[in-house]
């Protein structure tokens, strides 16, 4: 069974997510599961479609990028079964990634220390990856632009791209050289339950995650809840005992969480001791 087509079919197929694992752990155990003759039909018929899908993310000025893709492979250990990819610009590099990640309702501390983190990160040769959602996430992005490259990873499909007020900040990344990614087929729009399948696939491509600024229930905490469930590391960067906008950095870090990082001078510190 073709890999490249079965991620396929995980990413464009409507079977349930237990169903998806299943089948991948069936595929993991004997390369050879055992398929309804309905589900072995939708693979069929996706095979004969791949050139009509190739075709069709290149009328959107992208690529469609199978599991079987050399530059994908790495994801495969962190993730419960493999997806295809639909890439505007290029991939994140598989090595030497970190999640910069925060509050959408940052602060303007928070803005210049993401800004200044993105930037100094990738002027140290580390690839830049964050969720293209409005706060923190933004200018990380931009920071990282700054002095090269920076990818985000979207919730939704490229003909539904999310928030709408961050296109232009997409349409720069891919023209500096970077690139926005997505999971989900074109035409998806940016439903709730598809984030934490946009954080699951982030946490897989990096080897930490940086928290910049995030409230008690901020969804960056749950980014950064999955980074530890597979063992990647996490960084908080600090703020005022009474400030509610660090409240969830703040608790990673009381907590022994998170690696205590003041800026990428910190983080870079860290990593050589780390890895």
């Amino acid at each position: 069974m073709d890999v490249g087509i079965l991620g396929l079919a995980f990413s464009l197929l409507r079977w349930k997510e237990g169903r998806k694992a299943d089948i991948w752990g069936e595929y993991c155990a004997n390369k050879s599961p055992l398929l309804s003759r309905e589900e072995s039909k939708e693979l069929e018929d996706l095979a004969r479609r791949l050139k009509e899908l190739e075709d069709e993310a290149k009328c959107l000025g992208a690529r469609l990028v199978l599991p079987s893709d050399l530059d994908t492979s790495h994801l495969q250990s962190g993730l419960p079964y493999p997806v295809a990819l639909w890439v505007r610009g290029t991939l994140p590099p598989p090595t030497a990634c970190l999640a910069v990640v925060g509050s959408r309702a940052a602060s303007a501390q928070g803005l210049k220390r993401a800004f200044r983190l993105g930037e100094d990160l990738t002027a140290a040769g580390i690839g830049v990856v964050s969720g293209l959602a409005k706060g923190i996430d933004a200018s990380a992005h931009l920071g990282a632009m700054k002095a090269g490259a920076t990818w985000g990873l979207l919730g939704s499909g490229l003909r539904r791209l999310y928030p709408p007020d961050n296109i232009p900040l997409m349409e720069k990344m891919v023209r500096s050289g970077g690139g926005v990614v997505t999971c989900f087929p074109p035409d998806d729009e940016p439903l709730p339950w598809h984030f934490p399948k946009r954080n699951l696939l982030m946490v897989a491509w990096v080897r930490g995650v940086v928290v910049v600024e995030a409230k008690v229930k901020s969804g960056s905490l749950v980014t950064a809840k999955l980074a530890l469930d597979v063992g990647k590391d996490v960084w908080a960067m600090p703020g005022a005992p009474d400030d509610p906008c660090s409240e969830g950095t703040n608790a990673l870090l009381r907590e022994g969480a998170a690696y205590f990082a003041r800026d990428a001078k910190d983080v870079l510190e860290d990593m050589g001791s780390i890895f």
